[in-house]
C-alpha cells in the first residue's frame, strides 16, 4: 500500500522539476519565510533514551549520510491534521517516509493540558518551523531540513486540477460532527465513484461512522491512513500523467515551503527519473491507549530508531502492516 501523502512528496518534486526556474512564481507562491518560539520537547512515557553506544553509531550513519529531509504536513486549521517524515537520498533516488499519527503523545514544556500532548497541537503554537523541532526530537535528532505545508482546500482544489479521484467504497460512509467549523457531514452509499474537491476531503477524513449506525468504522487514525494509502495510489496514476501541469499550477497556489530556491533547483536536479518503485512508505511504530479519558498514539522508541536504521543504511522495505490500534478518538 502507498501511503496518504506520497502522492505530494514525489509530486512535490516534480513540481521542482518543471517549474523551479520561474524564480518570481516559486518566491511568490511556494516560498515561505517563517519564525516562531522554538517548542522544547520533554522526554517522557514513550521518548525513552536508547543505548549510548547505539546512538552514537547510529548517530555517524545519519551525520555521514547526503539525505535531504522533510516533513509534510496537511493543515486543518491551527493543527496538522496529517503528518508525514520524508527522506530523499540524492545518489540512490530513493524516497523514505514514515507516518505519524496526529494523536502521537509528546510533551512540549509549557503546554500541559492533555489536548497540547497531541503532537497535532504543535503547529499551532509553534508553526511548521517549530513542527520541524518537534520531529526532529521525536526521531532521535534526526535533522529536518524543511517543512512543506498544505491545507484541505489545497487538496481540494489540486484533486479538482486532474479531474477527481476513482475510489471504491465498500460500506456505507456516515458521520457527522457539528461541533466542526462549519459543521461537517460526510455520507456516501457503497459504490464506485470518482471524488473531486469536497466529497474527496470528506473521504480523507473519514475514520468512524455515527453512534449507533451500521457503517464503516477505520478504527481510528491509523485505519483511516491506510484508506487514503489506496486513495493517493489512485491518485498518483493520473498525477504523475497527463493531468501534472494542471496539478504543480494549481499546487503553486496552496503549497508552501522554506526550502530556498538554490536548493530547490538543486534537489530537482537530483529527484529527476524517481520512480514510485523507489518510494518506501512506512507507519510509526507504536500502539493506541487511553489514558485519562484521552486516546494518545505511544511511539515505540526502538523499533523507531531500528526503522530509521534501516532508512539510513538503505536497507528500508514497504511495510504493509500498520501499528496496534484500537480507537484514537475524534
Amino acid at each position: 500500500m502507498k501511503i496518504f501523502w506520497k502522492v505530494f512528496g514525489v509530486a512535490f518534486l516534480s513540481f521542482v522539476v518543471l517549474f523551479s526556474a520561474l524564480t518570481g512564481m516559486f518566491n511568490t507562491y511556494m516560498k515561505e519565510n517563517e519564525s516562531n518560539n522554538l517548542p522544547v520537547v520533554i522526554e517522557e512515557n514513550g521518548n525513552e533514551h536508547i543505548d549510548e553506544e547505539e546512538l552514537d553509531e547510529f548517530t555517524k550513519l545519519v551525520k555521514s549520510s547526503d539525505r535531504v529531509n522533510f516533513i509534510l504536513l496537511g493543515l486543518e486549521g491551527p493543527r496538522s491534521d496529517m503528518m508525514m517524515f520524508l527522506s530523499f537520498d540524492p545518489k540512490e533516488k530513493k524516497l523514505d517516509g514514515i507516518s505519524i499519527p496526529r494523536d502521537t503523545y509528546l510533551v512540549r514544556e509549557g503546554y500541559p493540558r492533555s489536548d497540547q500532548k497531541k503532537i497535532n497541537a504543535a503547529y499551532g503554537a509553534h508553526g511548521a518551523s517549530g513542527v520541524k523541532t518537534v520531529i526532529s526530537s521525536l526521531l532521535h535528532d534526526v535533522p529536518v531540513d524543511h517543512y512543506i505545508t498544505i491545507t484541505y482546500k489545497g487538496v481540494a482544489a489540486i484533486v479538482d486540477s486532474i479531474g477527481g479521484v476513482p475510489v471504491t467504497i465498500p460500506k456505507l460512509m456516515d458521520y457527522d460532527d457539528p461541533y466542526d467549523s462549519p459543521p461537517l457531514h460526510i455520507y456516501f452509499e457503497p459504490g464506485n465513484y470518482v471524488l473531486k474537491g469536497a466529497d474527496s476531503v470528506k473521504f480523507l477524513r473519514y475514520r468512524k461512522p455515527n453512534k449507533g449506525v451500521d457503517a464503516l468504522d477505520r478504527d481510528g487514525d491509523i485505519g483511516r491512513i491506510q484508506a487514503q494509502q489506496e486513495f493517493m495510489k489512485s491518485a498518483m496514476k493520473k498525477v504523475l500523467g497527463p493531468k501534472l501541469p494542471n496539478a504543480v499550477g494549481t499546487a503553486f497556489k496552496h503549497v508552501k515551503t522554506d526550502i530556498d530556491l538554490q536548493d530547490a533547483m538543486k534537489l530537482a536536479t537530483s529527484a529527476a527519473g524517481l520512480k514510485l518503485d523507489s518510494v518506501n512508505i512506512h507507519v510509526m511504530p507504536g500502539e493506541a491507549k487511553l489514558t485519562n479519558g484521552v486516546w494518545y498514539f505511544y511511539h515505540d522508541s526502538k523499533a523507531l530508531k531500528d526503522l530509521l536504521t534501516e532508512i539510513y543504511s538503505g536497507e528500508s522495505q514497504i511495510v504493509e502492516s500498520g501499528p496496534k490500534t484500537n480507537n484514537t478518538g475524534n
